[in-house]
């Protein structure tokens, strides 16, 4: 993925989806702003939260989330080396609506405890938009 023309800060997915998947990129920049490592990252607990923009009651509240790390640096040295990852469960999407999100993430190594909620200015806008289908499998 391409973040240099991705908005990292706009998400949309369609009602009753679980796909696409929210990635926010950990970019260097915030890295070092923040003093995070690569050894901080090998233990480490990320959740995802996501309140309702305008009731401001959690629709998604603190659910364990996932790190990828991008080991094709060689062939894409200009992608990012490390992706917070959150998939949204079917219920999840079930109303539409703005809604606003965050990750969290505490670190658990040891003289490395301590916390960062990303984005760390904002949160994340998420549109989830009306469907014209719905399926169900049998």
């Amino acid at each position: 993925m391409n973040y240099s023309t991705f908005n990292i800060n706009n998400f949309f997915i369609k009602k009753n989806s679980t796909l696409p998947e929210l990635k926010y990129p950990l970019i260097q920049k915030v890295k070092d702003k923040y003093d995070i490592t690569d050894d901080m990252l090998e233990n480490v607990a990320i959740t995802f939260s996501m309140i309702d923009a305008d009731t401001g009651l959690y629709r998604i509240a603190n659910v364990a989330a996932n790190i990828i790390y991008n080991n094709d640096r060689i062939t894409s040295p200009d992608e990012v080396k490390h992706t917070l990852v959150y998939r949204f469960k079917l219920a999840q999407t079930a109303k539409t609506g703005r809604f606003l999100g965050e990750f969290k993430m505490d670190f658990l190594g040891e003289g490395n405890c301590g916390k960062i909620t990303l984005p760390v200015e904002g949160q994340i806008n998420i549109n989830i938009s009306d469907s014209i289908t719905k399926t169900t499998v049998i």
